[in-house]
Order: C-alpha cells, then sequence, then structure tokens
C-alpha cells in the first residue's frame, strides 16, 4: 500500500509540473490559431482525426485504478493531411508488474469523410514492441491490432463516434460505441461503452468523460468508468493535458 501511495505522490507532482509547462506554452503564444487540438483521449474509442500535415501533437495522461497506476504518453504527428504515426509509452504499476510497457508504434490514416449517413472512417494500426519494455512487461511478442473508425456527426452538438476492430492475432473483437456532446466550442462531454470479446473472456465497460479547451490548441479532460456484467464491479479514472505544436 505504501508504495502504491508513493507512486501516486510522486505521478501527481510530476503532472502539477506539466500542466505549469503546457501554461507557459500558451501564454508565450501570442499568434492566430488555424487549427484546433482533436485528441484521442480521455476516452477508450479512437477518432477519425488526424494530426495536421507536420504539426507534433503531445498527449498526456494518468490512469487509476485498484492496484493500478499507469501514466499515459502519446506522441502524434502528421505525415501528410490524411495520415499520422503515434508512439504510445504507458508506465506504472498493475497489480504485480511495474515499469515500462511495451512500446507501440500506430499510424492512422483517413479513409472517407462522412456524406450524408454515411460515417467519416479512419482505419488505425497499432503495433507493439515486447523487447522495447521494462523486465516486467519484457517478451519476444509483437502484439498487434487492427482497427476502423467510424463517425456520424449528427448535429452541431451531437457526434456518435464507433470502432471494431481486433487484436492479440485475431482472437479479441473490440468494440466502443461513443455519445459525444458540446454545449458550446471549449466544453465536450461523452458517455461510452466498450469491450473486448474473445472465446474465452468477455470484458464490458461504461465510462464518461468531460473535455475543455483552455486554448484551441491546448485541451484537458477527465473521465471515470466502470466494468459491467461482471462479477466485481473495476472502477478506473484518468486525467491528463494535450498540447498541439502549431
Amino acid at each position: 500500500m505504501s508504495v502504491v501511495i508513493k507512486l501516486r505522490t510522486d505521478a501527481l507532482r510530476w503532472y502539477q509540473s506539466f500542466i505549469i509547462f503546457f501554461l507557459l506554452l500558451i501564454t508565450f503564444s501570442g499568434k492566430a490559431q488555424e487549427v484546433t487540438i482533436s485528441t484521442d483521449r480521455p476516452d477508450q474509442s479512437d477518432g477519425v482525426e488526424t494530426v495536421p500535415f507536420r504539426k507534433f501533437q503531445i498527449e498526456e495522461g494518468l490512469t487509476f485504478a485498484e492496484k493500478t497506476v499507469v501514466n499515459n504518453l502519446m506522441l502524434r504527428y502528421g505525415l501528410t493531411n490524411s495520415t499520422e504515426v503515434r508512439l504510445i509509452a504507458d508506465a506504472g504499476k498493475e497489480n504485480h508488474l511495474q515499469g515500462l510497457q511495451p512500446l507501440t508504434l500506430s499510424v492512422k490514416q483517413k479513409i472517407i469523410r462522412q456524406h450524408k449517413v454515411l460515417p467519416a472512417i479512419t482505419f488505425v494500426g497499432d503495433l507493439s514492441f515486447g523487447q522495447l519494455a521494462s523486465n516486467d512487461y519484457h517478451s519476444e511478442q509483437w502484439p498487434y491490432s487492427l482497427k476502423l473508425a467510424f463517425e456520424n456527426e449528427l448535429s452541431q452538438k451531437f457526434t456518435l463516434s464507433y470502432n471494431a476492430g481486433v487484436s492479440d492475432e485475431f482472437r479479441n473483437l473490440d468494440l466502443s460505441l461513443n455519445l459525444g456532446y458540446s454545449p458550446d466550442e471549449k466544453w465536450a462531454v461523452f458517455i461510452e461503452y466498450f469491450s473486448t470479446l474473445s472465446e474465452d473472456e468477455k470484458e464490458h465497460n461504461i465510462d464518461v468523460g468531460v473535455l475543455y479547451l483552455i486554448h484551441p490548441l491546448l485541451q484537458v479532460d477527465i473521465a471515470g468508468g466502470r466494468s459491467v456484467f461482471a462479477k466485481e464491479n473495476r472502477y478506473f479514472g484518468t486525467f491528463g493535458i494535450s498540447y498541439l505544436f502549431n
């Protein structure tokens, strides 16, 4: 218990410094902005948007659950107007495991934009490197996942997003459904269902969250969720900050 408390305290102290750093970036940013940040956190669904061409984006967050404190870091770069590459680095403590989890290289590719009832569609592919991890997570495997992200803009304020993908060598079916509501340009809220289905296990979860634009390039977020249809209820929470370097 003392190890978990110390880890949480150190993480929160580091996170305070991280937020101050981003606020300083905004303070010294004086030119008019042409783009607005779009993130893939704090929900579990990947969005259809990619980072603009030659732009760099950082998404940083902390996830808490029972016996779990994990730092979530995603670096995103726009290769073209419709293609981006991402590096995902998660590190922390989960049950008896601790350290850096396998680094993951990810690619997002827009396929089509929304046309009437036809949703916008984006492909997402992830490849993890088991050798690029701490001892507790080290392996010789190269796990991968393939996913299609869909989005329908229902109105100026409501958006329906959903993902369908496979992982664990096609043994897992990963699904999500997300309803988002934006009362204005700064605030957004969502409620989401996400699951992983396989022959051996079926996980069902729900979460809700809030996103706020401090600045067109700077977003903060918070979310919480729990398992459903499970013998034991599992709760989790996350909060984060993201910045688009324009």
